[in-house]
């Protein structure tokens, strides 16, 4: 009942989650329009193929620019990092406690998130033992045990990656 996937602020939160699912495996990736933005109008008002309003005031919200940032630095750690372009990649998806590993000469990545509605504990299966990096806050984790668990929260998420990398929101801001 705390966690209210209603609440604007979490169901914002929730799309980073689902984003950084979404972005990091290989392939193409369509974002309906405002996406990145937090868009919450039904694509069946009016009906599926009418125009539907292009809310550009969202942003200037800083909740949905957050978000917005989120899709930007996920977008060019894709683009500038070769691991995100691996067909060696393995997904644990079947229940709310999710995980992706990716695996790269170059890098290797772990993304764990909890979809769920409770907090629970996952498995991380790191590919090796080491020091690790969380992208979206720069910290470190010496991995002793690649099987340790993490305990998530309802709708956290990390990406660590193997080798150090700027965090997210010096991407953001590094690029001209």
């Amino acid at each position: 009942p705390a966690y209210d996937i209603k609440n604007l602020n979490t169901a914002l939160n929730r799309i980073k989650l689902a984003a950084t699912f979404f972005i990091t495996v290989p392939g193409p990736k369509m974002i309906w329009q405002f996406g990145e933005l937090g868009y919450d109008i039904s694509i069946n008002q009016g009906g599926r193929l009418s125009q539907k309003p292009i809310l550009w005031n969202y942003y200037s919200d800083l909740d949905r620019r957050s978000l917005f940032n989120v899709f930007a630095a996920l977008i060019r750690l894709k683009k500038n990092y070769p691991a995100f372009s691996s067909n060696d990649f393995s997904l644990a998806t079947s229940v709310g406690l999710k995980r992706i590993k990716i695996n790269h000469s170059s890098m290797n990545v772990v993304i764990i998130g909890n979809f769920d509605v409770s907090a629970g504990p996952l498995v991380t299966e790191f590919q090796s033992a080491g020091k690790w990096y969380e992208f979206f806050t720069g910290d470190s984790l010496n991995v002793t045990d690649v099987n340790m668990q993490i305990n998530l929260q309802p709708g956290e998420y990390r990406l660590y990656t193997s080798k150090k990398i700027p965090k997210a929101s010096d991407i953001i801001t590094n690029v001209s």
